[in-house]
């Protein structure tokens, strides 16, 4: 049976602890209180059924306070809640998300931020399974201008850094979403 929310871990030690013998990217929500975005977050997004079960899946997730676990934020030099941080099995943090998300969107988010912690531990084809799935949920949506980007440079590390993996991703960028800053960052 399906877990109905998720099982939030609390302490960040735990939570890298099992990261390492999962193998999964750890993700951090970090709040504080008498935030309104947060309280969205948790109470719209974070119950979603398709958002539990992706995390629950895929991720091992921890939940920490901006101010009492201030010690551990610190470092990340993050001043706005909420922030969706997706670390490796390190800690080394490789994707961010500020501010309430709707649940649609989280799922590209989810996706996104487990193909950036998939790419830095060459696990390309892990990375453009995810970042096709952002496509194929919302091939005109908010993210996927990104995912296309992110696709495109998970394509050229695995072909060997082969520029015309990228170049042919990133065209569809440049036709796709013109307008969007990912077709401009391109080199």
């Amino acid at each position: 049976m399906a877990t109905t929310s998720i099982e939030w871990l609390t302490d960040w030690a735990t939570a890298l602890d099992l990261s390492r013998s999962r193998k999964l990217p750890v993700l951090i929500d970090i709040w504080q209180d008498n935030c309104s975005g947060c309280e969205r977050l948790a109470n719209e997004t974070f119950t979603d059924p398709a958002v539990v079960a992706s995390v629950q899946d895929r991720f091992i997730p921890v939940s920490l306070h901006l101010f009492r676990d201030r010690a551990i934020v610190r470092d990340w030099g993050l001043f706005w809640t909420p922030t969706v941080l997706f670390a490796d099995r390190t800690g080394r943090i490789r994707y961010e998300s500020i501010n309430y998300v709707p649940a649609d969107v989280m799922l590209d988010v989810l996706d996104i931020g487990e193909a950036r912690v998939a790419m830095r531990w060459k696990q390309m084809e892990v990375a453009i399974e995810r970042l096709r799935d952002v496509e194929a949920r919302h091939p005109n949506g908010p993210m996927t201008a990104e995912a296309i980007y992110w696709r495109g440079m998970a394509e050229y590390f695995r072909d060997g850094s082969t520029p015309a993996s990228a170049k042919s991703v990133w065209t569809e960028i440049t036709e796709r979403f013109p307008d969007s800053i990912w077709a401009q960052r391109q080199p």
